[in-house]
């Protein structure tokens, strides 16, 4: 949890310097559940927020609102809403 984190936080770091060239438009968030599958350990919640710009790639922005908002199209629902995702890695030692 500490890498992801930390990978996140240089991220960010690193796409200061452009922060002003670009307007945010819309922003999402997620709420993200980590569970410790492997024993009796500590389960991880939070929520990320993401910035959308616009102005620069709009149908993409447009799209990704939408899905994360929820969409309907003929009667059926499109949303990130409960999906579920997970990785296999090797734990450290």
């Amino acid at each position: 949890m500490a890498v992801v984190l930390m990978l996140v936080a240089v991220c960010a770091l690193a796409s200061l310097g452009d922060a002003g060239l670009y307007t945010v438009t819309d922003e999402a968030w997620f709420k993200v559940v980590v569970v410790d599958l492997n024993g009796p350990g500590k389960n991880y919640t939070g929520r990320f927020e993401i910035a959308l710009f616009g102005e620069t790639v709009p149908m993409t922005v447009m799209n990704f609102v939408a899905i994360t908002r929820g969409y309907e199209r003929q009667n059926q629902v499109l949303a990130i809403v409960y999906s579920i995702s997970h990785a296999a890695t090797h734990a450290r030692t």
